[in-house]
This record gives structure tokens, sequence and C-alpha cells, in this order.
């Protein structure tokens, strides 16, 4: 009996033991699961932060690699922040147009592309299509600025007849010498090339149709007062000769109207100049169109 009582003690254990066994079986399992979920968590979403991105899902992307310190998840995270900003910020653009905007989307990029090399190959080439066009962009916008006063300089062209007929309290005509005429449009051509080497470098310049108008208008201004001084040489008097026109030859220029459908004309330079530039800035704002993603 003693023997039989050991044996069934014996039995009881080895069924207590096979569920403690069991449990822990699983539990090493689930540990394991965890540890390599662990290892490889931040590789999987990051592929799935790098699958939204390509489908220009951009938050949803952010989200996926925000908190992971890796460099190829920060990366990622830089560049779709900056995504993210145009899309909310590039409408404006549109409607009220703010370099300082485009200044700071070309800091942005360019702090990608110090880094694009930790984004995968695709995304790394979007992400330098973006960057030259901003730097184009924000390149126009610098430039005019340094040509603005220029510009304003180079429409004095066309009020230039208009001023050499015109009578002082005598009741005469400005006094001129063709040397001095000779002087400014040499001038007015240098700021005209200026001019037309910037239109060159603006994005599709041939749409904004101020800014050729302009050009056009220029140059055939310049002809028109070279014709006029080689007329006075032919007469007989000499580049140093104070002289004076006769008449009243007043030239009028006709009036354009702008996409909002506001009259301008080229001897009113400041309005012409400012529905210029909005043109410009429109045309540049339409540039970065391929980048935003509704």
């Amino acid at each position: 009996m003693a023997k039989e009582k050991i044996q069934n003690n014996t039995s009881f254990e080895n069924r207590s033991k096979k569920p403690i066994v069991a449990a822990v079986a699983v539990i090493c399992a689930l540990s394991a699961v965890l540890i390599l979920f662990l290892i490889f968590k931040n590789s999987l979403y990051l592929t799935v932060s790098q699958y939204k991105t390509e489908k220009q899902e951009y938050a949803e992307a952010l989200e996926c690699v925000e908190g992971i310190h890796t460099d190829s998840a920060e990366a990622l995270a830089l560049y779709l922040k900056l995504r993210i900003d145009i899309n909310e910020n590039y409408p404006v653009l549109l409607t009220d147009f703010n370099p300082s905007i485009i200044a700071g989307w070309t800091e942005s990029v360019s702090a990608v592309e110090a880094v694009k090399h930790f984004l995968n190959d695709d995304i790394a080439e979007e992400a330098e299509n973006l960057s030259i066009t901003l730097h184009q962009v924000n390149s126009c916008l610098t430039q005019y600025d340094h040509i603005r006063g220029d510009i304003l300089s180079l429409m004095d062209i066309f009020a230039e007849l208009n001023r050499l007929y015109t009578k002082d309290a005598n009741g005469k005509n400005a006094a001129f010498t063709v040397m001095e005429e000779r002087i400014k449009i040499s001038s007015w051509e240098q700021q005209l090339s200026t001019l037309i080497n910037y239109s060159n470098t603006v994005p599709m310049y041939e749409n904004i149709y101020l800014l050729n108008y302009l050009i056009k208008e220029v140059e055939g201004e310049c002809v028109d007062l070279k014709a006029a001084m080689d007329s006075v040489i032919a007469m007989g008097y000499k580049e140093t000769d104070l002289i004076r026109l006769s008449g009243t030859g007043q030239k009028q220029f006709p009036a354009i109207t702008n996409s909002n459908n506001e009259s301008v004309n080229l001897l009113q330079k400041d309005r012409y100049e400012r529905f210029m530039y909005e043109g410009i800035c429109k045309q540049l704002a339409e540039v970065l169109g391929d980048f935003y993603e509704v």
C-alpha cells in the first residue's frame, strides 16, 4: 500500500508539472517573438514610412518614424516635415505670395540635401528634384531684389522723348546734347541686357506677359531714341552741341490689362513694376505646383 501511494504521488506531481512546463514554453516563445519584434520594429516602421512617403501620405509616414533615432529615420522625418509644410502653405503662395516662405523651404531642403544619402533611392531622387526647384525659385526672387532698382531706372526710357518735348517756364523744349542722350541709351541697353539675362533664369518666363512686353518695348524705344539722335547729327549738329527739339511730339503708350483686370501703362513705372513682379511671383509659385499634393 505504501508503495502504491508513493507511485500515485509521483504520477500526480508529473501531471502537475506538465502545465507549468507548457506555460513556460509559451512564455519563452512569446518573449522570443517580442524580442524579435523589438529588434526589427524600427526597420519595419521605416519600411512602412517609406512606402507611405512614395504614396504621398506624408502625415501618416511621419507618424511611423517619429521617435526612431536612426540616421535613416531622422533624415526621412526631416524630408516629410518639409513636404507637409509645403502642402499646408502652398495655396497661400497662389493668393498672397510671400518670399520668406520660399526662403524657409530652401533652408529646410538644404538640410535634407545634407542627409539625403540616408534616404532610399526613389525618395532621395524626389528630394533632389525638390531641392533644385526650390533653389531656382529662391534664386530668382533674390536676383530680382538685386536688379529691381535697375528695372525702375530702365523704365525711365519711356518718358525720355516726352521729356525732350516738355516745355520749360519760357516755353522752350528741354535742352540736351546728343552725347548725353547716347550715354543714357547705352546705360538703358546695359540694364535691358541685365533684365533679359534675368528673365532667362525664370522657368517658363515666356508666360509672364508684362515682363516680355517690357523687354520688347524697351528694345523698340532704344531704336527710336537712337534714330532721333542720328537725325539730329544728320542736321549738322555735333554730339556736344546744346540743342532743343522743336514741336510737341509727346508719345503715348497703350493701357495694358493684367491678370486681375487692372489697367496699367509703361509710363506708370512703379505700378507697372509691381504688377510685373506679381506676375513673376505667380509663375514661380506655379513652378512649385508639382510638389503640392492635394
